[in-house]
Formats: structure tokens, C-alpha cells, sequence
């Protein structure tokens, strides 16, 4: 199903305004090829399969790449988890998730398909990530008999820049009136350009964020025009309508203000909201393997396994 960037510009409910410069892409490749050499080990549980697949992207001729772990003994069919990973929106792939992924999947438990859409640049911004992710959750609605899933119980979980695109969906499939994800899942989100206090905290010296050469702004492709609440969600004013949601924050992140705004902003637009807050952690916590993360990761699978009617058992 093709959609145009058109279609993304604002919709009602729309408010604010950012003032920003160009960015530049300068360091972006040496983020990249970071990112792209963490955590990068994993371990499949018995019978636990991790295959993966091509369907359509977005663009003319765009093949995209999904990853699809499956672990021994769901039910068929199976809940479906679409995953989208960080990376700043410049950087990261699908390798990055493995561990998070198979975790979820074999604890929920549930098919997980994690979604490889294009990184931004200045000459590919927003909407394209977004609309990529788009075309994965319409995929799977469309052909989740064909992994073995159920197209009426699939959810969406996003980590930081994931999370920006994840909350930007939900709205987006709101707003188009389409199926919404059965429960959507924000961790460490990136969703505002405003200078919040947790930003002064833990960010660079104390200082406001450099947004005119930041990824953000690469993603945005910012001009001084006034950005759709698709591209940051925390934009949006009016959160009624979207289906359930839960919400992750670390105390250290600097990016736990807006993400406990938005789960405030939810809470008091009557939208379902569970949310977590880890202790005495920064951003990326929940990609090592450690206790806390263990913790966390329960209550995802466990808000998962509410929302898709499933049993909640002892882990």
C-alpha cells in the first residue's frame, strides 16, 4: 500500500512551531559504524528460530528487510510484536535488537519482526522512516498468516529514535482511521526538540542541545517551517483516540522529560498508559543484559500479553 510524503503534513491538532538551521551529516558515518558493532551477541532458547525476509519498501523498487524470531511452541496463529529500532535516526540497524527481541518474543510469547527502514540523511529525511515502518505494520496486517501470525493482535515497541517512529505510527494510523497496534510500546523515546530540563542534567556540560547539528535536525531536515507532529510527536496536542500505550524513562536518560511528559499527556487524554521508571540508569540501559533490564523487559511482556489477551504468569 503506497502513501504519498504529502499525506503526513500537518493534521488537525496540530500546534507549534521550531526555529532551527541546516544540519549537517558530519559524523554521522563514524556513529553509524558504532552503532552498527553493538552488542551484537545473542543466544536463540531451544527450537527458537531468527530467519530473515524481504517485502516491498516504500519507494519505487525499494526492497526492505525484515527480521522474523519465532520461538518453539506459540500458538498459531501468534501474536505479533513489530520492532523498530534506535540508532538517532542516522545510524543502527536491526542487528542492534537481537537481544531485546528474542527476549520478548520467547517470553511474551509472540512472533517479534524487526523492521530495517532507511536512516535518514539530509537527502533522505523524514517522512521516508516513517513511512517504512508504515509499510512493515501494513505488511504484516496484510500477510501475518504467512510467518504464522494473527493480524488482529500485533503490537509495536520502539526504542529512542524507534520510539519517536513507534509513537509517530500510532498517531498516523490514528489519524488515517487504520487498525491501531494492540499496545505500543515507547522506550527511551526521542520525541521533542525542546530543551527539557533532564537534557540540561545529563547532556553535554550543562548545555542547551545543539539542534542544528544534531540528528534529529538530519532526520527533520529542518528549514524554520513548522514540523508535523508525525515527525515529533510531542507536538501533538491532542492524544485521544490512540489505542493503549506504555512508556519507559531512565532516571539518567536526558531524554526522560519528554518521555514522562508524553506518558502524562496520554494519562490525561484517557489514552490506557502503563509506564516505567528505571532507577540509576542512562539511555541504551535496556540493551545490556543485566537484572534491571530483565525487570523491564517483563513488564513489556507482560503489558503485551494484556493487551493481546493472553495469560499474565509468573516469569
Amino acid at each position: 500500500m503506497k502513501v504519498s510524503a504529502v499525506e503526513l503534513f500537518p493534521y488537525p491538532g496540530y500546534e507549534g512551531h521550531v526555529d532551527m538551521t541546516l544540519s549537517t551529516d558530519s559524523g554521522v558515518k563514524a556513529s553509524t559504524a558504532e552503532l552498527q558493532e553493538t552488542i551484537k551477541a545473542y543466544q536463540l532458547g531451544p527450537g527458537t528460530t531468527m530467519k530473515d525476509t524481504n517485502i516491498p519498501g516504500t519507494g519505487e523498487g525499494q526492497i526492505m528487510k525484515l527480521r522474523v524470531i519465532t520461538p518453539s511452541g506459540i500458538s498459531n496463529p501468534s501474536p505479533v510484536i513489530l520492532d523498530i529500532h534506535g540508532g538517532g535516526f542516522v545510524s543502527g540497524s536491526v542487528d542492534i535488537d537481537n537481544y531485546r527481541n528474542i527476549y520478548l518474543a520467547e517470553h511474551t510469547p509472540c512472533i517479534v519482526v524487526s523492521v530495517e527502514y532507511r536512516l535518514a540523511s539530509r537527502a533522505l529525511p523524514f517522512p521516508a522512516q516513517l513511512l517504512d515502518c508504515y509499510s512493515a505494520y501494513r505488511w504484516l496486517r496484510d500477510h501475518a498468516d504467512e510467518i504464522g501470525g494473527d493480524r488482529n493482535r500485533i503490537g509495536v515497541h520502539g526504542t529512542s529514535a524507534g520510539g519517536n517512529l513507534a509513537a509517530g505510527l500510532a498517531l498516523y494510523l490514528r489519524d488515517k482511521g487504520e487498525a491501531q497496534p494492540a499496545l505500543t510500546v515507547l522506550n527511551c523515546p526521542d520525541l521533542d526538540m525542546a530543551w527539557t530540563n533532564s537534557k540540561v542534567q545529563f547532556g553535554k556540560l550543562g548545555k542547551a542541545p545543539d539542534y542544528a547539528h544534531s540528528t534529529q535536525a538530519i532526520y527533520v531536515n529542518a528549514d524554520g517551517s513548522p514540523l508535523s507532529y508525525y515527525a515529533m510527536p510531542a507536538l501533538c496536542r491532542n492524544l485521544n483516540g490512540l489505542a493503549p500505550h506504555m512508556v519507559i524513562t531512565a532516571e539518567y536518560d536526558p531524554l526522560r522529560d519528554e518521555g514522562m511528559s508524553y506518558a502524562l499527556q496520554l494519562l490525561h487524554d484517557h489514552v490506557p498508559c502503563a509506564t516505567i521508571q528505571a532507577p540509576r540508569v542512562t539511555h541504551g540501559f535496556c540493551v545490556m543484559d543485566r537484572p534491571l533490564t530483565h525487570w523491564v523487559h517483563n513488564g513489556i511482556c507482560a503489558a503485551f500479553r494484556r493487551e493481546f489477551g493472553m495469560e499474565i504468569t509468573e516469569f
